[in-house]
């Protein structure tokens, strides 16, 4: 079956399903810096003390001169350090994790398996999730399973001391009580800008003792979208913003991505409009359901009427056609739109591209305003009829 994915796919197929089920495009967690509370805490520990600067994410961020990370979801912040002097002197609570040359990660969601390879881990790397989905896995690394669920036998085998995971419907609970191994809950898919989502490089970067790595990589991730910012918005300015529609259907109901989230971001630096912007949602009063915007049929109709362009993120492993989106939006006049589409059966959405936001922008770039010469688009790419 089809789906649009403008959303998060995590390995787990019951956080997909729950956040497909739901119309979930992309989560917008309210996170930020963390609260010390009204607790003094030791002197030497100064968690108001500047740490290395983190310019995009929200979920994460550093304390006491970098010694101290600190994880952020809607619900929480926690604390952690590599240090054990640290960790003695810390605020209560402060969990401790092995330094760089004792580390053996393991990575649960796929999505976080890109970090580990782009700042050259792998000797660090033991163990994964969903083996099936990983290409070129090394022989060494253990599977720790799959939609059957975490074999928590395979990881005391695997030897694994850090397992990296998400938060999201507490898919690791009891686990570090049970097997001995710390859970590192990260909130990547939550970024709601794209360079929030890549700025995690960082933390693995930090986590593995290779900072100098993964900062120059992510400086050249950040410097490629800024300018390819830049030139989108001289080319808006010039010639104007298309509007672009992105919807999901589920069993009839439609959902959009907030207007305030990682889609409208993109859309935007790529010199678009997004079609459910704050204005069109205030207007027409439409429902938000978490991040996203819950859409009548008629209200959808009316909303892509007035677009230039209608983009989806799918799976069709046999192709995707304009054909395909008539039969789900029979409502709408494609004739006199621009279509476009990622599709994740053919290209890496969910992993290589959380680090190539460059290049998502750029494809979107092209399609926008019909430059780009002969480039060859990577993940979006206008629909056939």
């Amino acid at each position: 079956m089809l789906r649009d994915l403008w959303t998060f796919r995590c390995s787990s197929p019951v956080l997909r399903q729950a956040l497909i089920g739901c119309g979930l495009s992309w989560i917008v967690a309210g996170c930020g810096s963390p609260s010390t509370g009204d607790t003094p805490h030791p002197a030497q520990v100064q968690l108001d003390a500047e740490g290395p600067e983190v310019r995009w994410a929200r979920g994460f961020g550093w304390t006491d001169g970098g010694r101290i990370l600190w994880l952020a979801d809607a619900q929480d912040t926690t604390y952690w350090t590599q240090s054990r002097q640290v960790a003695e002197i810390a605020p209560r609570g402060t969990m401790l994790l092995p330094p760089p040359d004792e580390l053996a990660i393991g990575t649960w969601s796929t999505t976080h398996v890109p970090f580990v390879r782009a700042i050259g881990a792998e000797a660090q790397w033991v163990a994964c999730g969903y083996a099936d989905r990983i290409v070129a896995l090394p022989e060494k690394v253990v599977n720790l399973g799959g939609d059957a669920g975490l074999e928590e036998e395979m990881v005391v085998a695997s030897g694994v001391n850090v397992l990296t995971s998400y938060p999201f419907g507490n898919p690791m609970e009891g686990v570090t009580d049970r097997t001995g191994v710390t859970v590192l809950p990260l909130t990547e898919y939550a970024e709601p800008h794209p360079l929030g989502r890549a700025e995690y490089l960082r933390l693995f970067g930090w986590l593995t003792g290779r900072d100098s790595a993964a900062d120059g990589a992510f400086d050249q991730i950040e410097a490629a979208y800024l300018a390819m910012a830049a030139q989108a918005e001289a080319q808006a300015v010039l010639h104007g913003r298309p509007v672009v529609f992105s919807g999901s259907s589920q069993s009839g109901r439609w959902t959009a991505p907030g207007a305030e989230g990682m889609v409208a971001k993109l859309i935007a630096d790529a010199g678009g409009e997004y079609a459910f912007n704050q204005q069109v949602a205030d207007a027409l009063g439409l429902k938000k359901i978490g991040a996203n915007y819950e859409v009548e049929l008629e209200q959808c109709a009316a909303i892509a009427a007035g677009s230039d362009l209608w983009g989806k993120v799918v799976h069709a492993p046999e192709g995707w056609t304009m054909d395909e989106a008539k039969a789900e939006a029979p409502w709408c006049d494609f004739e006199r739109k621009a279509l476009f589409h990622c599709n994740t059966a053919e290209v890496d959405y969910f992993g290589q591209a959380v680090l190539e936001p460059h290049v998502m922008m750029a494809d979107l770039y092209a399609l926008f305003h019909g430059v780009g010469g002969n480039r060859t688009p990577v993940y979006f790419k206008p629909t056939s009829p």
